[in-house]
């Protein structure tokens, strides 16, 4: 049958093949065309959409927690709350850290507003560490042998006071124990993010970056003394009590990793008694 748009009948023969081919070439060229305009339509699309609109999270755009009065109430609101500040005296975490190869078991007591008792467990091994107020000790102990006791100085004290803060950076600078000095827009491996830059209370300058869904630390980095960059990346958050805890962390200096620490239990207010972080008799 011919074609409706025209009185050409058909030719058998080589000029049939010619029009069969001219057709299909016609409509790859259709198909391509078409192709082409819906990308281009798409391209312009989300061109207009980025221009015209900013993704808007749960708790705001990234341009509106850019601002910290905006910001730390969404912060404070996911993390902890006025109820929390003013209730938490203790908590208690136990878990396993694995670093060089070797893995060792650890309990961390902490009791506001700056004391701090932390063990690694090793086959029948054990080192403590203990922070009260401005004093850092230490204890090793081992079988058959007597414990072995010191006290903490240099700059390594700063590490442990800074250790046994009880909040995190931020709720620590909100509560006057540091200072934000800028929040930004930032990107972590492809996607949004808040990038909390902070001065802490020993004058440490702390980057934090921050999901704007969920408004938990994504991972923490700071420079150290020898100008290596140290990373730390926090996953897996449980919420104890009201405060979401990250259960498994690591550690990186100049994106080499270096602990692996992995949380087994997390308890708030467990009735710890203060005399547990005093420094022992000998070192006094």
């Amino acid at each position: 049958m011919g074609s409706p748009y025209t009185n050409t009948k058909r030719k058998r023969g080589t000029s049939n093949r010619l029009q069969k081919s001219s057709k299909i070439a016609l409509l790859l060229g259709v198909i391509l065309l078409t192709c082409a305009a819906v990308f281009t339509a798409i391209i312009s699309l989300r061109s207009s959409d980025n221009s015209g609109t900013e993704t808007r999270f749960p708790y705001g755009t990234i341009q509106e927690l850019s601002s910290l009065r905006t910001f730390m109430p969404a912060y404070l609101s996911v993390n902890s709350n006025e109820t929390i500040l003013d209730n938490t005296r203790s908590i208690r975490i136990a878990g396993e850290v694995t670093h060089g190869g070797i893995s060792e078991n650890f309990v961390l007591f902490k009791m506001r507003p700056d004391r701090m008792l932390f063990t690694l467990k090793r086959d029948t091994y054990e080192i403590t560490y203990g922070v009260i107020g401005p004093k850092v000790w230490r204890r090793v102990r081992a079988p058959q042998q007597e414990d072995t006791l010191s006290l903490i100085e240099g700059k390594e004290v700063d590490t442990w006071h800074t250790q046994a803060q009880f909040f995190d950076r931020i709720i620590e600078s909100h509560l006057g124990n540091g200072l934000i000095t800028g929040i930004e827009s930032a990107d972590w491996l492809g996607n949004e993010c808040l990038k909390v830059h902070i001065t802490d209370a020993h004058d440490q300058e702390v980057t934090i970056f921050i999901d704007p869904f969920s408004m938990h630390p994504i991972a923490e980095r700071k420079k150290l003394a020898n100008g290596s960059t140290q990373q730390t990346e926090f996953f897996d958050y449980h919420d104890v009590d009201g405060i979401p805890i990250p259960f498994h962390i690591i550690a990186s200096i100049d994106n080499k990793v270096t602990t692996h620490t992995r949380i087994e239990r997390a308890a708030l207010n467990t009735g710890i008694v203060s005399r547990l972080f005093e420094v022992p008799d000998s070192l006094r």
